[in-house]
């Protein structure tokens, strides 16, 4: 059965296959797809008829990192700040032209523990990039949605909610980065979860028992053996907490890693699908 609101994160035209078609999936996010793609992905969307979202950036700019890292939205170099929102800014043509849903982009604070600028400049940085996204958000048909990620202090210490509550945007909870956040942090993950879920608009599904496993592994899939108690977060009682009537993605590689045992991804999303059917 395809439930519509459960899609796969996609950064080639060979994960359409794979990631969505295989798992008998409707929905795609689209990230980062190098130009001379860009026909085949039209081609595939509407030969597919599938629902579609985009992480900034759809095509790749030439300055973007190899292999992708956060974007400088925040950067306290405003070159880096304007070539970011140059790179939003496209995106959400391509977004129009694509008829997607919403778009991803990455959460607008430095991460301060790389940074010796005073906290109160690095956060007023911080507003004025809420205050553009939110003007490109209302002027643009797609919703922007921001992604906390897990070097930013800034999750939990107010200034989260009260961008939201303050600006048209939707948060993008990412289960792999806010259980790396809680981590690093050292918050509950599943209060945070509670406390934004009003806001939520999408969900990225990955995990990880902490820094060292995203170090070495980056987006681990989902898997139901993953215990919490071993410091995985609990995908089931985050989806529960939030109870998502809007898009939920897998965003992983469609292997699990071999080193940490012999699973298979598609177990996981078979097993994200009960949950979300229930």
């Amino acid at each position: 059965m395809r439930i519509p609101i459960l899609g796969f994160h996609c950064h080639n035209i060979t994960q359409i296959q794979e990631g969505i078609l295989e798992n008998q999936l409707s929905r795609g996010e689209f990230y980062n797809f190098p130009l001379e793609d860009l026909a085949s992905l039209r081609k595939a969307l509407d030969e597919h008829n599938l629902f579609r979202s985009i992480h900034a950036p759809l095509i790749k700019p030439e300055w973007y990192p190899d292999p992708p890292t956060w974007s400088f939205l925040c950067d306290v170099e405003p070159e880096h700040r304007n070539l970011t929102f140059k790179m939003i800014t496209e995106t959400i043509d391509y977004a129009e032209e694509i008829g997607a849903e919403h778009i991803v982009v990455h959460f607008p604070i430095p991460c301060t523990d790389a940074r010796d600028e005073p906290e109160s400049e690095l956060e007023d940085i911080a507003w004025k990039s809420c205050e553009m996204l939110a003007e490109l958000s209302e002027s643009a048909e797609p919703m922007i949605h921001i992604e906390g990620l897990g070097n930013s202090p800034y999750l939990n210490n107010g200034f989260l909610m009260r961008a939201l509550k303050q600006y048209p945007l939707r948060y993008c909870f990412d289960t792999g980065h806010m259980n790396l956040a809680a981590h690093m942090n050292q918050f509950d993950l599943y209060e945070f979860a509670a406390e934004v879920a009003p806001f939520v608009g999408s969900v990225h599904l990955w995990n990880n028992r902490g820094p060292e496993d995203y170090l070495k592994f980056r987006h681990i899939p989902v898997h139901p053996h993953q215990n919490s108690a071993e410091g995985w977060a609990d995908i089931e009682r985050l989806l529960r907490i939030l109870k998502p009537s809007y898009p939920v993605i897998i965003e992983s590689p469609t292997r699990y890693p071999e080193a940490l045992g012999d699973y298979d991804y598609r177990d996981g999303i078979r097993w994200i699908r009960d949950i979300l059917e229930e």
